[in-house]
């Protein structure tokens, strides 16, 4: 937590992660490419990142040709900033909840914008398949893992793909890989964990510098996580919980308010305060507003097969999201990869999204024959995949 927590400080550092997984560069030459403030503030964050072992030192070139003003670092990021099971497991409900609609908002723009380029004759492409089906939990268990796999597979065939490029010369294409599982629900009830939560209105603060101190800070992610299930006061929480001084505490409870984790309950006067009044606060849920992200769709992409898989995978994310199931398990996918693949590449992840596709059929059917001889309840269940040339448009660093 505390490694992801340096990345998400600063939404510039995310940026450069996810860029310099993808190829090694400068400093300078990132600044060129997405900008992000002034060329010192980028150099700093770059610093930060290898001091923390997000980045690796690759090598040095310059001074003198068209570099024009000295030597220039290059660097590449060791890894993805994503949560993996484990960590987000650690995270309490509200934090999941509000995570994965932070996602849902910046990647189903992403895929729409994807999905635009992809009528145009480009790069071969797999168009979101988007399916509704039912499963027992070993199902639900075999689908999580074999799309987990390929999540982790698409890095693995960037890997390949720089090594073949090395030597090939061809040049790699940024390629956007989608893929979705998450319980479906559209009946409109709430999941219990949902309402114990205060719905509330989003804190000006990017999502991404108001998770940063939680992830730091044990004792304020043991803040949020108690308000998940009860309201708390300072007071009480320094009783019976600890972790610092009283003053200390209440620090924390207002910096958690301040960013939106927690929001004020009830207030309670007397009992053993002889008339002082004490304040009670609840962890919060996102306000999920009237998100529409299938308005004015281009005409390139009405009634295509594509635009109609969109139009029902961002209904069944916002119905699940509003139930309050979508993050009820711990082991949803909600996986975005950014990558850059040559023709073999895009060829091979398409042919493993298509091989996922069949498990799917299959588990499908195993589920079913085993739901009716055991009578459990069955899960509905929602998948989406997508393999698209990623859009041009979407590229500027904060």
């Amino acid at each position: 937590m505390h490694r992801l927590s340096v990345v998400f400080a600063v939404e510039l550092r995310l940026k450069i992660v996810a860029e310099l997984y993808m190829r090694e560069m400068s400093g300078k030459q990132f600044h060129g490419e997405f900008g992000g403030g002034s060329l010192s503030r980028v150099d700093q964050n770059f610093k930060v990142l290898e001091r923390e072992g997000w980045l690796t030192y690759i090598r040095t070139e310059g001074p003198g040709g068209s570099r024009r003003g000295g030597e220039e670092h290059f660097y590449r990021a060791v890894e993805p900033a994503y949560f993996d099971l484990e960590t987000w497991s650690l995270l309490p409900y509200s934090i999941r909840v509000a995570s994965s609609w932070n996602v849902i908002r910046e990647v189903v723009p992403r895929l729409r914008q994807a999905l635009k380029g992809s009528v145009e004759p480009a790069q071969k492409v797999q168009d979101l398949n988007c399916s509704e089906f039912v499963l027992d939990e070993e199902g639900w268990e075999a689908i999580v893992d074999a799309t987990t796999t390929h999540f982790m597979g698409v890095f693995d065939e960037q890997q390949n793909a720089r090594n073949r490029a090395h030597h090939s010369g061809e040049v790699l294409v940024r390629t956007d890989v989608f893929s979705f599982v998450f319980e479906s629900r559209d009946d409109g009830v709430a999941a219990a964990s949902q309402d114990l939560l205060q719905a509330t209105g989003e804190p000006l603060a990017s999502f991404a510098e108001r998770l940063a101190p939680i992830l730091k800070d044990e004792v304020s992610l043991l803040i949020v996580s108690e308000c998940n299930h009860r309201e708390l006061s300072v007071t009480q929480f320094h009783r019976e919980v600890g972790g610092a001084s009283k003053s200390g505490i209440g620090r924390r409870f207002k910096r958690a308010e301040q960013r939106g984790w927690i929001a004020k309950g009830r207030r309670r006067t007397g009992g053993a305060r002889r008339g002082a009044v004490e304040q009670f606060y609840r962890a919060t849920r996102p306000a999920v507003p009237e998100f529409d992200p299938c308005v004015d769709p281009p005409k390139s992409l009405i009634g295509s097969p594509g635009w109609r898989a969109f139009e029902d995978l961002s209904a069944k994310l916002k119905a699940s999201m509003l139930s309050g199931v979508f993050d009820a398990r711990l082991d949803r996918c909600v996986n975005w990869s950014f990558v850059a693949l040559d023709r073999m590449g895009r060829e091979n992840v398409i042919r493993d999204t298509e091989k996922l596709l069949s498990l799917v059929k299959k588990e499908v059917a195993r589920s079913k024959a085993r739901l009716a001889e055991s009578g459990d309840e069955p899960i509905r269940v929602t998948l989406a995949l997508a393999v698209l040339e990623a859009s041009k448009d979407m590229t500027k660093a904060p």
